[in-house]
Order: C-alpha cells, then structure tokens, then sequence
C-alpha cells in the first residue's frame, strides 16, 4: 500500500454567479481544467468522488461523469455541510490508500442562489408545523426519502 498520495493536478472556477450556467456546467470546467492540469484523462481515473451539499441526493456524480467521459469506475457521492470538497478529496485518497486506484479525481461543486444556502431574506412562508405520527414517531414519511 503506498504511504503517501499525490495531488497532480488542480483547477477552480472562478467564484461567481454564472446565470448562463448550470451546475454540470462548472463542474466539467474544474474537472476537466485538473486532469489537464495533472496531464491526465479520465481513461487514468480509477474512481470518482464528487462532493455537492445542495443536491446530495441528485446524482451529482454519475452526471458530472457522463459529461466528461463514463469509463465504468466506482463514483460516489459526498456531502460534508462545508467540509464536503475535503470530504471527496478524503474518499479518493482513502481508496488509494487501500489499494483500489490508483488514481482519483474529487470534485467539489455548487450552484447557490443569492440567499445563499440558508436561504434567508424576502417574506417568510407560513410556519410548517410537523406532527409526529406511526410507530417511531417520524414527522414525515421515510417512503422515497430512503428508497423504500
């Protein structure tokens, strides 16, 4: 198992707001702007990790993938709250380590709107009030949310 593992390549969007631009978009950019930074393709990547907190149950990473080159390698899904580029970065490096790749791509994206992530500012909709119900007490059914 090697010890250590090495960043070949870097890229990053400029930060901004990109109207014109959906989150597939920017993410191809930074994808493809490091394996052309580490002199690589994604015919060298062994694995995929692909952090998004706003959309964590979207499949970011299996679309991110087919936009820039499905090669059949493992993707995951990562989301970390604010911690969730490091966290794919994380899941690439732990499966080098383990022998699995050896070599990975991370990629961290969002697309947030102006009010950011919380989500604040204009009026406020009217106060949701969730009852607990069944069993376990949920306030909301597990049907779909869990893939039951």
């Amino acid at each position: 198992m090697p010890d250590d593992v090495w960043i070949l390549g870097a890229s990053m969007v400029k930060f901004g707001r990109y109207p014109d631009q959906d989150l597939m978009d920017i993410g191809s950019e930074a994808a493809m702007g490091a394996l052309a930074d580490a002199g690589a393709s994604m015919a060298d990547i062994d694995i995929l990790a692909v952090g998004n907190q706003l959309e964590p149950v979207a499949g970011v990473g299996q679309r991110l993938q087919k936009q820039i080159g499905q090669t059949g390698i493992p993707v995951y899904n990562v989301t970390n709250a604010c911690a969730t580029g490091a966290s794919a970065i994380r899941v690439v490096s732990m499966a080098i380590k383990a022998g699995e790749a050896e070599m990975g791509l991370a990629v961290g994206v969002e697309k947030m709107a102006k009010a950011g992530i919380p989500g604040g500012g204009g009026a406020q909709p009217e106060k949701v009030v969730y009852e607990r119900q069944g069993r376990t007490g949920a306030v909301m059914s597990v049907e779909g949310v869990l893939g039951t």
